[in-house]
């Protein structure tokens, strides 16, 4: 039995699966690049009176006059490019055969340093028929001194099995070869010309801000869905724009093809990423090596500036764009450092692949071996802010930092361009395969992720512009569907997925809140953002003070002078004059001091009006930190239970381990006696010495228990702070640590520490465990170092070192490698861990926020280690009883 195949199944190959007009020509293009052509003419026309024959680059054979003076059209398009062209053979086997070899085996012929061939599948020309009823192939090879020409009639060719298309022979007189297609509309199914370009007034670009001036009068344009299908052709992101010229007009008048690439010289931000080999001694590839970036403009500064200070104080506050450009490279390394990063598969291969299975999601087998295969991978992400006050700030931005000339017609309103070109691409070797990443195809799953938490740090899909690129010429891992819409799954594309989403979640939230809160620090440390000082708001008060007393002073004596001039209006006697005129000459001064008065006033109501609204931004981060509190406070309920629960169980646990002991003993016994030694040995005793453990583990938790306990905050009366030995709480700390840092050769030193603070009731104890088990974990960190590189050998052994160094102030420090560069402006923010196995990244953030609750504060001072880290923490308490003495 044998497959069968009705004629239909071109409908359904060319039309349903083709989604759009659009998409079709396209499709017909891309045979174009595939013929190796370097032009393509693309004409769209009203009838064929008006095609525009200088744009044709070889005459029209006669035949085909014949047949258009019988052909009553309505719309025609003539695709024409000047590649190789079709000898009959070719034509009857590349062209009319559906699901043809032909571009497979150019593909597998194809040497290194060839252009790639777009065609897989053997169908793209059956996309014709989205665009017109009727189709007319003519063509010619290199030399030939004949043209093949063949009328398609796609209706008799669904419906009649039998069908055979008419064909002609034309002799020619040039010898260059070129393929041309005529898409022939009809009277019941015309070609709507129109859909696919539009007229648009142009003007001038008046300013930086991309205003409108003198119109140039009208111009066609391509519209935005086939400007959009067509930059499958144009790789925005590489020197070379596009491998193929193309040419369009309509009704012989030229469509303007314009992708306004120079609009991604607008973003704010950039991530990028590539991927080199790794080679062993054969140079066999063995490993891949990941250079991750992102790259900042002066006006993501500008933004985050703004938002820091309100619309308000940015009038006052606001720096031109060059001094944020000079900002940028003033703390350039600091950016670097922490916006930088390089890995290695090998290093991640298994944290990517728990993190996969956790989340229920398949790893391939030889995940490393199938991405080696489509490398060097390397991609790019351009971020943008569509809000028009906010695109004005970028633009001119760029004008002034010359990132764009002046005279670019970049508008203000980036929304068309975001629309018609968003989201992220997958291109295969410089050519578009498929969008990977909008809101209509969204394989990379970035909406989906901004729904996990810290969304405001994540991609949005309408506000990137991107590009992923992958190394597969031959077309042999990645497919799209025949859609042209998606990528067809299968272990190359899963592990692609994977390792872009890890990529991805690395550049968002992560590069992006770095950057975010490294701006915010460095502006603070600029001076560029006000503080509200209890010292600034009471001078305002007394100047205000200053200003109302001269006021009244002012108006009374301005209210004496008034009573005067009322009493002595007549003017009729010497008298009176004489009194008018004292009256004036004492109210000059005071008509002065009330001018100073009003101009007083006037600056100290801006000036109030500054602290005002440095206030209401102040407000909005107290806010913020109010939010992180309760989302703290969610897990202390969470702790509190399981204290509860655990306490519950160990206060049990001695006295029932006394009455099992006595069962076991009896069981024991029982098994001796009988001579059942081997029960006894194999299967007794094994579960006698598991319980025995659980029981030592548990009274092990019952001394951590009582630990806790004394960390615990209960109601002991109005005095929430109380006076308390740092050195005391240290040894019990210390006690807490001795099996760790007995096993990890750690040595303690408080031997120096003398302070007395008031703090909270076992605050203290929640600050420093936090410091010493950080400090052991970056001293084991060190330990392993050192067995690698002999530079992280430490002589003398590892210790913590706590010691006094004023009555307010303690440094804790350790040999370990201290904290590294990238983490050190971004320590104490929330979500920030340094740790490689992806700790909570609260500790320290709770550590500075609960000293400041109670006077205190926690700095890394800026002294480094023998490998470059800062390494020393500084504590100070500012209601030291010494102090309040």
């Amino acid at each position: 039995m044998k497959f069968t195949y009705n004629p239909r199944i071109i409908r359904h190959l060319g039309y349903e699966l083709i989604t759009t007009d659009e998409v079709a020509i396209t499709e017909l293009i891309k045979n174009s690049y595939d013929a190796k052509a370097s032009n393509v003419s693309i004409q769209f026309l009203s009838g064929f009176d008006r095609i525009d024959k200088a744009r044709l680059t070889q005459p029209i054979p006669e035949v085909l006059y014949e047949i258009f003076n019988n052909t009553s059209l309505n719309g025609l398009i003539i695709v024409e490019d000047d590649g190789v062209g079709m000898n009959y053979k070719k034509l009857q086997e590349g062209f009319f055969e559906v699901g043809s070899t032909v571009k497979k085996e150019q593909r597998e012929k194809a040497k290194d340093g060839d252009e790639i061939v777009l065609g897989d599948k053997g169908i793209g020309r059956l996309a014709a028929q989205r665009i017109a009823p009727t189709l007319i192939v003519e063509t010619s090879t290199e030399n030939s001194t004949i043209v093949n020409i063949v009328k398609v009639s796609w209706k008799d060719f669904i419906y009649n099995d039998e069908f055979d298309a008419p064909e002609w022979v034309s002799n020619r007189t040039t010898n260059s070869s070129y393929t041309r297609l005529w898409l022939l509309g009809t009277e019941d199914n015309p070609v709507q010309i129109d859909k696919y370009y539009e007229q648009r007034e142009v003007f001038e670009i008046e300013d930086l801000f991309g205003n409108k001036g003198r119109s140039l009068g009208n111009s066609l344009f391509v519209k935005d869905e086939l400007q959009s299908a067509l930059s499958f052709l144009y790789s925005p992101f590489e020197q070379k724009k596009s491998s193929i010229n193309l040419e369009l007009s309509a009704d012989s008048v030229g469509i303007i093809l314009d992708f306004n690439y120079h609009a991604l010289n607008v973003a704010e931000s950039i991530h990028s990423f590539n991927t080199e080999l790794v080679l062993d001694k054969e140079g066999i590839p063995k490993d891949l090596k990941f250079n991750l970036e992102m790259k900042l403009r002066p006006w993501f500064v500008e933004r985050i500036h703004h938002r820091e200070l309100g619309k308000v104080l940015y009038q006052d506050w606001k720096k031109n764009s060059k001094e944020y450009k000079n900002f940028l490279l003033k703390y350039k390394d600091h950016y670097s450092k922490n916006l930088r990063e390089v890995f290695f598969l090998s290093e991640l291969i298994k944290n990517w692949k728990k993190k996969a299975e956790k989340n229920n999601r398949i790893f391939p087998e030889d995940f490393e071996n199938l991405l080696i295969k489509i490398a060097p991978i390397k991609g790019e992400i351009h971020t943008y802010k569509r809000d028009n006050t906010l695109m004005s700030m970028a633009r001119r931005s760029a004008v002034d930092n010359n990132y764009i000339k002046d005279s670019i017609g970049v508008n203000y309103d980036i929304r068309p361009f975001l629309d018609a070109n968003n989201g992220i691409k997958l291109y295969r070797n410089g050519y578009r395969v498929a969008t990977i990443g909008n809101k209509n195809n969204d394989w990379l799953e970035l909406q989906q992720k901004r729904t996990t938490g810290q969304q405001f740090y994540r991609f949005e899909l309408g506000n990137v512009i991107g590009f992923i690129n992958i190394n597969d010429p031959k077309q042999n891992y990645i497919y799209e569907t025949s859609s042209r819409e998606h990528l067809t799954q299968n272990v190359y594309a899963d592990s692609l997925q994977i390792v872009l989403s890890e990529i991805l979640e690395i550049f968002s939230p992560g590069y992006t809140k770095t950057a975010v809160e490294l701006t915010k620090n460095f502006l603070d440390l600029e001076g560029w953002l006000p503080e509200n000082t209890d010292e600034q708001i009471q001078d305002e008060v007394d100047k205000s003070k200053e200003i109302l007393s001269a006021a009244k002073k002012n108006l009374a004596a301005i209210q004496e002078a008034i009573s005067a001039i009322k009493d002595n209006i007549d003017l009729d006697t010497d008298d009176k004059i004489k009194s008018v005129k004292k009256v004036f000459e004492k109210l000059e001064p005071a008509t002065l001091n009330f001018e100073k008065n009003l101009n007083d006033t006037q600056w100290s109501l801006k000036s109030a009006n500054q602290l005002l609204e440095a206030t209401k931004q102040h407000q909005i981060r107290i806010k913020t930190e109010a939010y992180n509190n309760y989302k703290l406070m969610a897990n202390g309920l969470v702790t509190e239970i399981i204290t509860h629960e655990l306490h519950s169980l160990l206060s049990s646990s001695e006295e029932e381990s006394e009455k099992y002991d006595e069962h076991f003993n009896m069981i024991e016994n029982h098994l001796l006696d009988n001579e059942d030694f081997k029960i006894n040995n194999s299967h007794f005793l094994p579960i006698k010495n598991k319980f025995n453990h659980l029981y030592k583990r548990m009274g092990d938790l019952d001394k951590f228990y009582s630990f806790l306990e004394k960390t615990f905050i209960t109601n002991e009366g109005n005095r929430a702070l109380i006076p308390t030995d740092v050195k005391e709480e240290l040894a019990i700390i210390v006690e807490r640590f001795k099996f760790r840092l007995n096993r990890h050769k750690v040595d303690v030193d408080i031997s120096s520490v003398s302070n007395t603070w008031e703090v909270p009731k076992g605050a203290l104890l929640h600050v420093f465990y936090n410091l010493i088990d950080n400090s052991i974990y970056w001293i084991r960190q060190r330990q392993k170092l050192a067995k690698k590189d002999n530079i992280y050998i430490q002589s003398g052994g590892d210790k913590i070192t706590i010691k006094t160094t004023s009555s307010n102030t303690i440094q804790l420090e350790d040999t370990g490698i201290g904290v590294l560069e990238k983490y050190q402006h971004t320590l104490f923010n929330e979500l920030v861990s340094g740790r490689e196995n992806g700790g909570r990244g609260m500790g320290l953030y709770i550590v500075r926020q609960f000293l400041k609750s109670f006077g205190g504060e926690i700095e890394l001072l800026p002294i480094t280690n023998i490998y470059g880290n800062r390494y020393i923490f500084e504590l100070r308490m500012q209601n030291s009883l010494e102090e309040d003495e």
